[in-house]
């Protein structure tokens, strides 16, 4: 072959080799491009609408902490919200001159501006201790809590803004929260309810009130005792022909653009330095998903240690409240509101 001319080696062999190489290279592209296709990631984050600026009136009644805000436009519905356990109604809204306490968690504070946008007048009200009580009475003397909110939004509807009356009101809690919700729900009428992380109090009522409203279930179900309580409600409620749906709520892997997308004042370059930290202390599987959930991880002491926090950080409650939405075992989440809003929207029958 060697004294063959170019011309004769090419019709000796007149058809190309494959360039394997190439080919091998484009075929594992290709599989690693199906393979992180089909992995969960973190959902998208639509963006929030920059006009609506959280700013409540604050009151205090019956030993209950009670916040509320309008929507800038005419009101088409009203919302009550339970927070859960060491949640607080201020947790909901930003800091603001009416509210400088007020703490705007990541996942509350997208919930209420959502509302907003979407014409809801929203009320929330914190627990007198640190989770509800469906007790009768109260140790300090104020009656019950199911009273006292039930009186609390009359008090909000007839007093301080009369122009709602008239109008459907829904009713959303989480965890503890859920349990008031759906016992306060047998009292107080509601077009529809959203129970989040919780199956309710239904497995204590002998029978379904009647007229209890429509029940939307939130839940995780990586929490499997809680989502077989769940669907042990969703049956009753089903028998007493109660219209109930339910929506779960998934893992998915951690990446430093959800947590800088959904937590205001959280920069790129820190987000991508806790998610560096998580990786080399293990905090994360193979595929990126946690562990364990953010409240059971010492994700702080680490990127203390790496010295990736800026000074006077206070975003702790904010990074742990995504860590745990993105292990989906028990936390509140606005990743749903599209769904829960659609529900409350499509159950408008009651009004106050």
């Amino acid at each position: 072959n060697r004294l063959k001319s170019p011309l004769t080696r090419r019709m000796d062999n007149p058809l190309p080799r494959p360039r394997r190489p190439v080919v091998l290279i484009a075929s594992c592209a290709l599989i690693l491009l199906a393979t992180a296709l089909l992995l969960p990631r973190a959902p998208a984050v639509p963006p929030l609408t920059p006009a609506i600026r959280l700013d409540p009136r604050v009151a205090r009644r019956s030993g209950n902490e009670v916040l509320w805000q309008l929507p800038p436009g005419p009101p088409r519905a009203a919302m009550f919200v339970a927070p859960g356990c060491t949640i607080r109604a201020t947790d909901f809204f930003d800091a603001s001159p009416g509210c400088p306490r007020c703490a705007g968690l990541p996942e509350e504070r997208r919930f209420t501006r959502e509302a907003l946008r979407r014409g809801y007048a929203v009320l929330a009200v914190s627990s007198r201790a640190e989770c509800w009580s469906l007790d009768p009475a109260s140790a300090s003397g104020d009656g019950s809590e199911l009273a006292a909110v039930s009186s609390i939004i009359e008090w909000w509807v007839k007093e301080q803004h009369p122009e709602l009356g008239g109008l459907p009101l829904v009713g959303i809690g989480a965890s503890s929260g859920g349990y008031f919700v759906s016992a306060l729900a047998a009292r107080v009428r509601f077009s529809s309810v959203a129970i989040v992380i919780a199956e309710g109090v239904f497995a204590a009522m002998e029978e379904i009130p009647p007229g209890y409203p429509p029940a939307l279930f939130v839940h995780m179900p990586r929490d499997a005792k809680r989502a077989q309580m769940v669907a042990a409600s969703i049956g009753k409620l089903k028998s007493t022909h109660v219209d109930v749906r339910e929506i779960q709520c998934d893992a998915f892997a951690v990446s430093a653009e959800f947590l800088a997308a959904r937590i205001p004042g959280l920069t790129p370059t820190v987000a991508d330095g806790l998610v560096d930290v998580l990786r080399q202390k293990s905090f994360l599987d193979e595929k990126g998903f946690l562990k364990n959930d953010g409240r059971s991880t010492p994700w702080k002491e680490a990127a203390e240690e790496a010295k990736i926090l800026p000074e006077g950080f206070r975003l702790e409650r904010h990074v742990t409240e995504e860590l745990n939405i993105a292990y989906a075992y028990h936390e509140f989440t606005s990743l749903q509101n599209e769904e829960i809003f659609k529900w409350f929207d499509s159950h408008m029958d009651h009004k106050i």
